[in-house]
């Protein structure tokens, strides 16, 4: 997007869209030594852009970023080299990223490497290359093993998830390399754990870690001090105080300040964020909340500080400070005040509810969307361009359907009601409760009259048979906009009309046909011989249940349509619509309606026009086998393919696979020859549309798109938007 169109007062998701992760937040800095510069500001950008060894005091020196921190990159035993180096030191004050780092000096081999090919490279277990952390120098804590004073200590940085924790054999190796890349810091260096989770697998494997030579010490361990600031500013937001040692909670926004014994590995929108232990002053989180002034700091005392434990759950202003922070409780009219004057701008949202028709995307065009919301008008834009084979059909159910049944079930006195109430805006928890109660009202609502009876016709005229799949997908006003995606806020569901018309409230779905209950009964013994076998695999629990809730459950389009509109009042999606300065009242819910895709090939997100000014544009494809997913994989483990291409004159030129999928024998691209071919018109065909006709603002229009490999090998776009991440 246009650079006027960025959001820059957000912290921005450190895991890429779509999977991947970014450099993670290790939780070490805790400001500077006795030996370390004041300011940053003081030290002057001269050095290499990297060196392979650190053979003398100079050398460390020269690539030396604020707090004496030194990133590193060093190559995995038995797998094939990035690069030609053992080791690479890079000059962190001129690269705080490594990213950053490799497109820069290595412009050849990484100028285009995205975020999900960096976590493949660095963090995941199952593909990585380097090892990949940071180095830093204590001058006053003593080490663990020899007590002397003076100690460098190193971080290791991994995804999450038992299964990439690192073993004895792993962290061993990574010791012997640094030393032997680091000869100056051999005798200093301490292995710290990266994370909270790390931090509890490392614990018992200390004495076999310290018996191999390794030595170790955890971040409390480093608190030299009561308070350091990372990120000097001030915000306003709901006081959100996770327990010590428990994992930061799965769903904040830009109005909370999160108060944690250790900063996560990632983070999404948040408005603040105090810890009790230190940080890393070069850490995604804290170079993005000091870019944007957003408070952050490290207080040792958090929970035991009186105010914190006064104010949790409340609206609070919090200012930090070079040397001290001031906490207190706000009132909404001051917070609503700091908001508006700090907000995006979105503008208003639009709706037409006078449309009732539950028009066919081959009625539908980007016109249509205050009526259906922009999901389904995008559909109906991609139906009028896309050849039949490349597309999906369906239609659009618009807002007036979802206004109907509010009004029938007396819920929009309620939601007035909700919205009128001032401790909606002060207490996040008395918050979450309200919306929880009004969305068991709507899945306990009745349909409007005639509602169901149209809806049927309509299902029966598009999709022929009752026995028939139909995923029913959110489509609001608030989502797939020019400057607000909207993105995972809301729900979609699978729904078989058949089920609302047998009789019975009994399974199975009467959608299920032989090959695809062959299908799932399949993936559920595999998945249950997984789960007996690797019981430490705790997602294997859901994945498990899912299937077997496929095998057994009905699932009626009554239900999918009421969870879908239920999902317009979820937290998190309140909270965005609240922190763009987006009118509640003026949302509404629609649906986009197509076929569900069941047993398909495999799944792709595609990125278009990245990057215009360096040459032909990019177009990066990340893409998993089966029914794994991209956007929210089924399996965390599972690593997706990345792969990128340029738009040329003659059409897709220079493809690279930079990350093979986890999942492909031998690690084979997915995309053919002809099938990328295919894609790739596709991609093409779809940009330029939308940058026409649909998006014309800005000029650099980058578009998400959503694609499926079906099981009768057709290749479908079944979305989009346009694309707000950003490039780091």
């Amino acid at each position: 997007m246009a650079e006027a169109r960025r959001l820059p007062w957000l912290v921005l998701c450190l895991a890429a869209c779509g999977g991947g992760g970014g450099e993670p937040d290790v939780g070490l800095e805790v400001g500077p030594d006795d030996a370390a510069p004041d300011d940053a500001g003081d030290v002057p950008d001269t050095g290499p852009d990297y060196l392979e060894r650190i053979e003398v005091e100079s050398d460390y020196a020269g690539l030396e970023a604020e707090g004496r921190e030194v990133k590193y990159l060093a190559v995995v035993d038995g797998r094939e080299r990035p690069l030609p180096q053992e080791c690479l030191f890079q000059n962190t004050r001129r690269f705080p990223y490594h990213i950053q780092f490799l497109r820069a000096v290595f412009p050849d081999e990484f100028g285009e490497l995205g975020m999900d090919a960096y976590t493949d490279l660095v963090l995941r277990r199952a593909t990585r290359r380097w090892w990949g952390g940071e180095l830093k120098r204590y001058a006053r804590i003593t080490h663990p093993l020899s007590g002397r004073p003076g100690i460098a200590v190193y971080t290791v940085y991994q995804e999450r998830g038992p299964d990439e924790n690192l073993e004895v054999e792993e962290l061993v190796e990574v010791d012997r390399r640094l030393k032997a890349c680091a000869p100056l810091l051999a005798s200093e260096l301490v292995l710290v754990p990266s994370g909270a989770e790390q931090e509890d697998h490392v614990r018992p494997l200390v004495p076999e870690l310290n018996a191999r030579g390794v030595a170790v010490r955890f971040p409390v361990e480093l608190i030299e001090r009561d308070y350091e600031a990372y990120s000097v500013g001030e915000s306003y937001g709901y006081l959100s105080v996770t327990p010590r040692g428990a994992r930061p909670p799965e769903e904040y926004g830009p109005r909370d300040i999160l108060v944690l014994e250790l900063a996560p590995t990632d983070v999404t929108t948040l408005g603040g964020m105090l810890t009790a232990l230190p940080q890393n002053v070069h850490s995604h989180a804290n170079l993005r909340l000091r870019e944007k002034g957003l408070p952050n700091a490290m207080l040792a005392g958090a929970y035991e500080d009186s105010r914190i434990a006064a104010l949790a759950d409340r609206l609070v202003h919090l200012v930090t400070g070079e040397s001290s922070l001031a906490l207190e409780a706000a009132s909404l009219a001051d917070a609503e005040r700091w908001w508006e004057e700090h907000r995006p701008t979105v503008g208003p949202v639009r709706s037409d509810l006078t449309v009732t028709a539950f028009a066919g995307f081959d009625a539908l065009d980007s016109t249509d969307a205050p009526a259906y919301g922009a999901k389904a008008a995008n559909l109906g834009e991609l139906h009028g361009i896309l050849p039949p084979e490349h597309r999906v059909e369906g239609f659009g159910v618009p807002f007036r359907a979802y206004v109907e049944f509010i009004a029938h079930n007396g819920l929009d006195a309620g939601i007035a009601a909700l919205l009128a109430d001032p401790r909606v805006y002060t207490d996040r928890a008395y918050r979450g409760a309200r919306l929880d109660d009004l969305r068991d009202r709507i899945r306990d609502g009745a349909f409007a009259p005639g509602f169901f009876e149209t809806l049927t016709t309509r299902l029966r005229e598009v999709f022929g048979a009752d026995a028939t799949y139909v995923r029913f997908r959110s489509s609001t006003n608030a989502e797939d906009l020019e400057a607000f995606s909207g993105a995972g806020l809301y729900d979609s569901r699978t729904g078989c009309l058949a089920d609302d018309l047998d009789g019975d409230a009994f399974g199975p779905s009467r959608c299920l046909s032989a090959a695809h209950r062959a299908h799932l009964e399949a993936e559920l013994a595999r998945r249950r011989t997984e789960q007996a076998a690797h019981p430490e695999r705790w997602w294997l629990a859901d994945l498990v249940a899912d299937l077997e809730q496929d095998l057994i459950e009905e699932k009626t389009v009554f239900d999918a349509v009421r969870k879908v509109w239920r999902s317009l009042w979820n937290l998190r999606a309140f909270d965005e619509r609240e922190y763009y300065g987006i009118d509640h009242a003026q949302v509404f819910m629609g649906l986009a309606v197509q076929a569900a895709f069941v047993m398909e090939r495999q799944e792709a997100v595609a990125i278009t026009n990245l990057r215009p000014d360096a040459g032909d544009p990019l177009y990066r494809i990340v893409t998993q086998l089966g029914e794994v997913g991209v956007v929210r994989p089924s399996d965390p483990t599972a690593v997706a393919e990345t792969l990128t291409l340029r738009r040329s004159a003659a059409g897709a030129a220079d493809v690279r696979l930079l990350v093979p999928s986890s999942l492909s024998p031998d690690g084979a691209r997915l995309w053919s020859d002809p099938e990328l071919e295919t894609l790739s018109g596709l991609l093409f065909l779809v940009h330029d549309h939308f940058a026409a006709h649909v998006y014309p603002v800005p000029a650099d229009l980058r578009l998400d798109l959503e694609v499926e490999v079906t099981a009768d090998d057709r290749i479908v776009v079944k979305q989009a938007r346009p694309y707000l991440g950003l490039e780091p």
